[in-house]
């Protein structure tokens, strides 16, 4: 018999909530997660991930824990890297060295795109920028700090995040990647369409170790520079397989999200 498990009795919460309706757990044996006492509503809930970002963040962890080297920093630095970085468990202890040349050469940004044509015009910092471009760095943006009293003990670091955010261009594009990602799930739709209900609910779970394309609307509070509308709810509808009429989708860290009703989007929130 199946146990019901924490992502999805929250999950039904948040629907009970949200559209003012009972849900009771279903999924037994295998069926869909929770159907209402009258059988007319339906919720199915799934989540999205990245197995190989997923492995990436667990080796930079390791890397993070085992310190950095003694190569001091003249500031903060945040670093964005390949979501899939490779040989992610040495980074910090490769990347902090060529970012204390960057500071040293009086550099403060560092983009891939324009360091890779750098290198191949071999300009004079390729030798600084080749050891970040092999190490999966997309950019790295330098942030000053000032000691405060009040925080004596500041000590200058690295701060690394998978995923630049370059690729993604707004919460439409995201939609869009994140229902290709639902086409190979064929399991939610069957089991929704088995139960004859006329509300078909598919809520999806989205963490950080989602594609950051598909998260990244949903990561964060929209960012200041973007203006509101590329990053606030999707413009469009979602083509959705006929067995599912109602979606929502969810960020499990910022517990910010999106609800198409059938007819429109509306904003997600915990509480």
């Amino acid at each position: 018999m199946n146990q019901e498990r924490s992502n999805e009795a929250f999950a039904k919460q948040i629907v009970e909530k949200v559209l003012a309706i009972e849900l009771e757990f279903a999924d037994t044996h295998g069926g869909v997660d929770y159907l209402s006492p009258d059988g007319t509503v339906a919720l199915e809930v799934t989540a999205v991930t990245d197995g190989d970002k997923q492995g990436a963040r667990e080796a930079l962890r390791k890397s993070v824990k085992k310190g950095t080297p003694s190569a001091p920093l003249q500031g903060c630095w945040i670093v964005f890297l390949s979501e899939t970085t490779p040989e992610s468990k040495t980074l910090v202890q490769r990347v902090q060295p060529a970012v204390v040349e960057l500071e040293l050469a009086g550099e403060t940004f560092f983009d891939d795109r324009r360091a890779g044509i750098h290198v191949i015009q071999k300009g004079e910092l390729s030798h600084i920028y080749r050891p970040l471009l092999e190490a999966g760095v997309e950019r790295a943006v330098y942030t000053p700090h000032e000691v405060r009293p009040e925080d004596p003990r500041h000590v200058h670091r690295l701060w690394v995040t998978a995923g630049s955010g370059g690729s993604a261009t707004g919460s439409d594009e995201a939609l869009d990647r994140l229902l290709d990602a639902l086409s190979t799930k064929l399991d939610n739709p069957r089991k929704l369409a088995a139960t004859g209900a006329a509300e078909r609910h598919l809520f999806v779970w989205v963490n950080d170790d989602t594609s950051f394309t598909i998260a990244r609307p949903l990561s964060h509070e929209n960012p200041s520079w973007a203006g509101g509308h590329e990053w606030g709810l999707p413009s469009t509808e979602p083509l959705l397989n006929p067995a599912i009429t109602h979606l929502g989708v969810m960020h499990a860290r910022s517990r910010r999200g999106w609800l198409w009703d059938g007819t429109s989007w509306r904003e997600l929130r915990e509480h």
